[in-house]
């Protein structure tokens, strides 16, 4: 059986021939680099946001991440930022940062007790920074919306 007749290329050939890749994708992700997400560049060359992320995918296109948050380690564990302002501890027991890092160096809180950041930022989780004190008196202190606790004028 001969199966190069006329224009017909071999069997084996036409299997084992690499894919043609479409070059719309190489200029879909120099858009992606220069700051479209992956559905507006879907958008802009009629596919979907899913062709487009298996697309760069396959060619080894480095992606963003979908929800890039900021990260402090502590003690082997990697703590994000959540969108309250505080860090919190992203894989096993979910735990806010500073009241992990309190309870590392000086035990379990108090009940009723609030873990406060002396200096008012809360991704300064320094043991030095932080202290302990009653959760009235933290609310009456530093509680900047109303509560039960603050005089109403």
């Amino acid at each position: 059986m001969n199966l190069n007749v006329g224009t017909c290329k071999p069997f084996y050939y036409i299997c084992h021939m690499p894919r043609k890749r479409n070059n719309k994708y190489n200029d879909a992700y120099q858009l992606y680099l220069d700051g479209l997400s992956l559905g507006q560049v879907a958008k802009l060359i009629g596919v979907t946001r899913q062709c487009v992320y298996k697309a760069f995918k396959n060619r080894n296109f480095i992606l963003r991440s979908p929800n890039f948050q900021p990260h402090q380690y502590f003690d082997g564990h990697k703590f994000s930022l959540r969108n309250h302002g505080y860090y919190e501890k992203t894989t096993g027991k979910r735990e806010l940062m500073h009241r992990y890092v309190w309870e590392k160096y000086n035990g379990l809180i108090l009940e009723n007790h609030d873990i406060h950041h002396k200096n008012h930022d809360r991704g300064d989780n320094r043991i030095e920074n932080l202290e302990m004190i009653c959760h009235k008196e933290h609310a009456k202190k530093y509680s900047t919306g109303n509560n039960q606790y603050k005089k109403k004028e």
